[in-house]
């Protein structure tokens, strides 16, 4: 029988600060009060063996384990190879997660079984029964206790301490987390994401779900998906641990361009009713990824690609997520977009930036009336010519919208909400993000929407709500791209080009 235990608690450092903690075990006798010493028994770049002696349930005990080091997600995984009595074996996991700018969670999981022949190790326990009881117990108090220590530790960090590299480099293998946190109890989001028959409904690149085999804790699903309008699909097999709401998952047949795809989705509780939904997802690229889509013919295309689909896709996950049990609302539509113009950043964000400017730039935008503009907030009305396929478009009718911005030149970035939104939707945010690339700029747009369904189908001509979302997205795609296209067509004329 295997037993798992989670606990975690709040930070007020970023998650390096943290992780340079944790990762330090030569520290533990002056930082852990259960920990009495730890002898380094091999190094390695990423990775340790150590002997620790330490109480556990107030009896002195010494067990080897050997830590192995994720700088790329600010984690330790552990496996004890020398047991300490009673336990047969054991597995920890640290991780910690960000939760915003000046914040994180640190996570401490164990996974162990019990030794088959209980009697004589430990004075006092006898019997199966009682040594539960008695680990069970020692890991709830030492990790309530250590956990308490290490944030001290990282509370008190001088603000010059080491600093874990993050390593994102596009190559043969990937990693990102993603992390959101929700208002509400963590049972309510543990069952949405043990739930795959809620995704067709919850999640718009998500087409359908069906179970190929499933067992008391297993299961593997296919799913079918859309990615950057083309199907896709793959078999995802997923282990539950509802104990600790943790759900492990492999892809035996991953999506294109991957080898293989595995990750962890967990839901850690927080104070306040509130808990902190986070995944992981790790890949490894197929050595050869020619012939698998058109143009691209390389593994860095096929990572770029891969990255970005598992990225936004994500994001917007959590988003829904986020919507669904926050706002009690599925008709959530986000999406990004990526453009290249062949100028400088700087220039491309000045008129993204110029509102002033939009009427004569902009064929979509009839009139634009601005409330206040202090080159960093705006606040203006617009009267926009919709789309021909919408009612409206098609009547010659426009439509009114008004928007708040707040434009960061440091950033390149334009952040944004729209008090009255376009007709079809409840609520519109966003954000425009210029970057330099090597030819010029990338120009990135961010929207994320919630439907007024009845006036989507008033505008739309159908209820369907993933016809809707398909249909709100690509009226978003092609005024950012409008915009982005006015933007280069502007700067090739200041630049003297036809």
């Amino acid at each position: 029988m295997r037993y798992h235990a989670s606990h975690s608690i709040v930070c007020d450092t970023p998650p390096e600060q943290v992780y340079d903690v944790i990762r330090r075990s030569r520290d533990w006798p002056t930082l852990l009060e259960p920990c009495r010493s730890v002898t380094v028994l091999a190094e390695e770049p990423d990775g340790e063996h150590i002997e620790i002696s330490a109480l556990v349930g107030g009896e002195p005990m010494t067990w080897q384990s050997h830590r192995r080091f994720h700088t790329d997600l600010f984690g330790v995984s552990a496996t004890v190879v020398v047991p300490m009595p009673l336990v047969k074996e054991m597995t920890t996991t640290w991780r910690v997660i960000g939760v915003n700018a000046t914040q994180c969670v640190l996570l401490l999981e164990h996974d162990y079984d019990l030794c088959d022949d209980i009697g004589g190790q430990v004075e006092g326990v006898a019997t199966r029964d009682q040594a539960e009881r008695f680990i069970e117990a020692a890991i709830d108090a030492n990790s309530r206790t250590e956990l308490g220590n290490l944030r001290g530790a990282a509370h008190r960090a001088a603000a010059g301490a080491a600093q874990a590299d993050g390593g994102d480099a596009i190559g043969q293998d990937g990693f990102l987390r993603h992390s959101v946190v929700l208002r509400t109890d963590p049972d309510t989001v543990y069952g949405l994401i043990r739930s795959t028959d809620s995704w067709p409904r919850l999640f718009a690149a998500c087409v359908g779900t069906s179970v190929l085999e499933r067992s008391d804790d297993q299961e593997t699903v296919r799913v079918e998906a859309e990615q950057d309008g083309r199907p896709v699909a793959w078999n995802t097999r997923r282990r539950y641990v509802d104990s600790v709401r943790r759900v492990e998952y492999d892809l035996p047949v991953p999506m294109p361009f991957l080898e293989s795809m595995h990750g962890v989705w967990r839901v850690v509780p927080l104070e306040n009713g509130r808990c902190l939904l986070t995944v992981d997802r790790h890949w490894r690229l197929l050595a050869d990824v020619r012939g698998i889509r058109d143009g691209i013919s390389t593994r860095s295309e096929a990572a770029a690609v891969v990255r970005e689909f598992v990225d936004g896709n994500t994001a917007a996950e959590m988003l829904a997520i986020r919507a669904f049990v926050e706002e009690n609302t599925e008709a959530l539509v986000s999406s990004t977009s990526r453009y290249r113009l062949p100028h400088s950043p700087d220039r491309v964000f000045a008129l993204l930036a110029d509102i002033g400017g939009w009427p004569a730039m902009l064929d979509h935008l009839d009139s634009l009336d601005v409330l206040y503009d202090d080159g960093a907030h705006q606040e203006f009305a617009m009267k926009v010519r919709p789309a021909p396929a919408t009612r409206a478009g098609s009547a010659g009718e426009l439509e009114s919208i008004r928007s708040v911005r707040h434009c960061d030149e440091r950033t390149l970035s334009i952040t944004y909400f729209q008090p009255q939104p376009p007709p079809a939707m409840l609520r519109h945010a966003g954000h425009w993000q210029v970057r330099g690339t090597a030819g010029g700029s990338e120009v990135i747009s961010h929207h994320t929407a919630v439907l007024d369904r009845d006036a989507c189908a008033e505008v739309f001509g159908t209820h369907e709500l993933r016809r809707q979302r398909t249909l709100v997205a690509d009226l978003l795609e092609r005024n950012s791209r409008a915009t982005v296209d006015a933007c280069g067509r502007a700067l090739d004329r200041s630049a003297g080009q036809p």
